[in-house]
């Protein structure tokens, strides 16, 4: 007779568990090397950001928001990729006290590949998996981030509210 579903906390032990030894075996931030080297998934995560935002870039304190990391931690990174410039730094037009951050052509034409690296790394991974399985994992990362979105902006209401 099938065993039932696991017990909540079970599921979420095994997640727990298994995520950071996923990533480690994935080993994104080697395989990003192929791509540029010294580039790390930080930086890619800034490039990532700045091609989803306005043209004329986005702020240091945004693009922290949207990469999940401090202003300072932001100010860093986005130093690096400037030097190697694939990011420029940009007045705001009517407020000199922010700036903004936008990709170069290069810092674009890195995007894409790291992208297109990533895409076909996860095609390699999943063409292993059945039709149905990678279904059913593609819409379970789509709920996962749904989810994670969510708990992000409780996170963000209590801080607000503190």
């Amino acid at each position: 007779m099938p065993a039932g579903p696991r017990p909540l906390s079970e599921q979420v032990g095994s997640i727990v568990d298994l995520l950071p030894l996923i990533v480690k075996n994935l080993r994104i931030g080697r395989l990003l090397e192929n791509v540029r080297p010294g580039l790390g998934i930080s930086q890619v995560l800034v490039l990532h950001a700045l091609e989803r935002a306005p043209a004329d870039g986005a702020s240091m304190g945004d693009l922290a928001d949207e990469v999940g990391v401090s202003v300072p931690t932001t100010t860093g990174l986005v130093g690096r990729l400037a030097r190697e410039g694939l990011v420029e730094r940009r007045a705001h037009p009517s407020d000199r006290r922010i700036v903004l951050v936008a990709l170069t052509d290069e810092g674009r034409a890195v995007a894409r590949r790291a992208a297109d690296y990533l895409a076909e790394m996860m095609g390699k991974l999943l063409g292993d998996l059945a039709a149905g399985e990678r279904e059913g994992l593609a819409h379970a990362f789509e709920r996962v981030f749904e989810l994670s979105v969510r708990i992000q902006e409780e996170q963000r209401r209590m801080v607000a509210l503190a």
